[in-house]
């Protein structure tokens, strides 16, 4: 089922444009957990975004055929609760243990499951999660945002022309990157949105990242392989489903 939050999500990571659609969606994305709360109104998102009513019910009544703000929001908090017990269906019998074993890795079982550990703490904390990557491992890592935001964090993907997504300490960016140059260049390229002062994860499979002397982020999730693309993304579903499994049994239940 094609669940309300994922069109939203549609329109959001493909967006072309910083205007009234895509600021309203990133107020829903921030706000997702607070639904069933009186003040989660248009008169509140055009307060905090300065968007017209016009641009908010038009949105909605596409999202929609003719839907106003309530039936929205009817609809919205429906969706909440399908997609809740989708994610609590699929979760049923599985385990982060099994899912470490099977993966592809250097070190060993408890090493990684303390891995998965540590970065899922640094996801809990963080206030905002910026997804940067190519096109095709971005979409590979849509079920891994859409859950977490149904759990209550904001995951966005990176889009330049945001003027919000100038990065801060309360940020953690995820970075895909199969050789790590896009990492490295985003890093150097765009000082000017400070990256640096944000943690950081990157997902590779180049080992030189691993070493102290030339690591940029702050945990690195070195995958074996070639630079094949294949081998690349069937690891990259583990991962994503690996996180967002963990962060389930270990922050959601």
């Amino acid at each position: 089922m094609d669940v309300l939050l994922a069109r939203i999500l549609k329109y959001l990571n493909g967006a072309l444009f910083y205007d009234d659609y895509y600021k309203f969606c990133c107020w829903i994305i921030d706000h997702y957990l607070e639904m069933e709360e009186d003040d989660f109104c248009p008169e509140r998102i055009m307060a905090d975004t300065g968007i017209s009513r016009q641009s908010i019910d038009d949105f909605v009544g596409r999202l929609g055929k003719g839907w106003d703000w309530d039936e929205f929001k009817k609809r919205m908090l429906y969706f909440e609760e399908v997609r809740l017990d989708q994610i609590r269906s699929r979760m049923i019998g599985l385990n982060t243990k099994d899912l470490v074993h099977d993966m592809e890795k250097k070190e060993s079982d408890e090493e990684m499951l303390e891995y998965i550990s540590q970065i899922c703490e640094e996801i809990d904390k963080a206030k905002r999660i910026i997804l940067i990557g190519a096109l095709y491992p971005m979409c590979l890592a849509v079920e891994f945002q859409t859950d977490l935001i149904s759990f209550g964090k904001n995951v966005i993907q990176f889009h330049s022309f945001d003027p919000n997504m100038k990065f801060n300490e309360d940020d953690l960016i995820i970075f895909v990157s199969a050789t790590g140059r896009a990492m490295n260049g985003f890093m150097n390229s765009r000082e000017d949105l400070n990256p640096q002062v944000a943690k950081s994860i990157l997902i590779t499979q180049n080992p030189i990242y691993t070493k102290d002397e030339y690591k940029v982020s702050d945990y690195v999730l070195q995958v074996p392989g070639r630079y094949d693309g294949i081998n690349l993304n069937y690891q990259l579903m583990k991962i994503f489903d690996l996180l967002r499994l963990h962060y389930y049994q270990q922050y959601y239940l």
